[in-house]
């Protein structure tokens, strides 16, 4: 009888611990939501009063989420300017009243000299609009791959207070997406290597205080939880080829992460002729395909100037 209710005792035990687990999850899930929503109100509520004041207060390139850009295939020698457009319009008819003042600060890595065209600026209420400017001169020998960043921020100063902001990141001599074959006469296989160079994530599906097509640097992205992570995306890239020539290897780790795949018919089988892929920001992705004919060399870039696979952003 005691060694039952000593069984009895410990399902009891084990029965309380899981109600606590669940009830400890349950909390951990309010609190987020909380914490997210609370963030969601206590921003539109902020927009509503500055709207309500006739308070407007916008850029082209700048935001409060801190707007991202990059720029491809600088030289890396010259300068490079970006033009700044600020404006207190919310449409064609509701504008904004009176002059807004604001200050521009900004900071820029350590291999370039970023110079503001003023550090202050007035948008007046008679067109409602104002500019500024910042030159990128490097200030050392740059190579390919390497990047400036330049982060700006304009903090208005009449009456209310918003602070917006841009993030912009110059690569020299890199495109947004490159890729190459590894070959050789013989071999059975080639591996193909497509490289991302974009350093941000674009929101295709929103959530939070994100709208779609907004875009996120990689710390702010590594930073999301993965539900939110998963409506985000760098880079994707459609790769078409002719079963004929190679067939795409089922193992390959790239592969199994395909967000699309297309197949074709020959001689009455299925084969895959195409597949879709996300690749992360700064990363790249490998594919293995198996050569019908291993004679041939189908390396990548070549004399030719032409390659077995077409791989093509989306």
């Amino acid at each position: 009888m005691q060694r039952k209710n000593k069984g009895q005792f410990k399902l009891m035990q084990i029965y309380q611990k899981k109600q606590i687990i669940i009830i400890l999850a349950i909390l951990l899930c309010a609190i987020s939501f909380v914490v997210v929503f609370g963030r969601y109100v206590t921003n539109s509520m902020n927009n509503y009063f500055l709207r309500s004041k006739e308070f407007y207060f916008f850029s082209d390139k700048l935001s409060e989420k801190r707007a991202v850009f990059q720029v491809d295939n600088w030289t890396g020698v010259d300068d490079h300017t970006i033009i700044i457009n600020m404006n207190s319009r919310k449409n064609n008819i509701q504008v904004a009243t009176y002059d807004i003042d604001y200050d521009i600060t900004y900071t820029c890595s350590d291999n370039a000299i970023c110079q503001l065209s003023k550090t202050s600026g007035t948008i007046a209420k008679e067109d409602n609009t104002d500019s500024f400017t910042v030159t990128i001169t490097p200030n050392t020998q740059l190579k390919t791959g390497d990047k400036v960043i330049v982060e700006i921020t304009a903090t208005s100063k009449t009456t209310y207070e918003k602070v917006l902001k841009g993030r912009f990141t110059l690569v020299v001599g890199q495109e947004q997406l490159s890729y190459q074959i590894t070959d050789e006469p013989n071999s059975p296989y080639m591996d193909l290597r497509m490289t991302n160079t974009l350093s941000y994530y674009t929101v295709k599906e929103a959530f939070g205080d994100y709208s779609t097509k907004d875009k996120i640097d990689s710390d702010t992205y590594l930073a999301l939880p993965d539900e939110e992570k998963a409506k985000c995306y760098s880079s994707i890239v459609k790769i078409d080829f002719d079963p004929n020539e190679v067939l795409i290897d089922l193992t390959s780790g790239s592969y199994q992460n395909a967000i699309n795949i297309t197949t074709t018919t020959i001689n009455g089988k299925n084969y895959i002729n195409s597949i879709t892929l996300a690749i992360d920001a700064i990363s790249s992705a490998d594919l293995r395909f198996y050569k019908a004919d291993t004679s041939k060399d189908y390396t990548y870039p070549n004399l030719e100037n032409d390659s077995v696979v077409s791989v093509v952003p989306q």
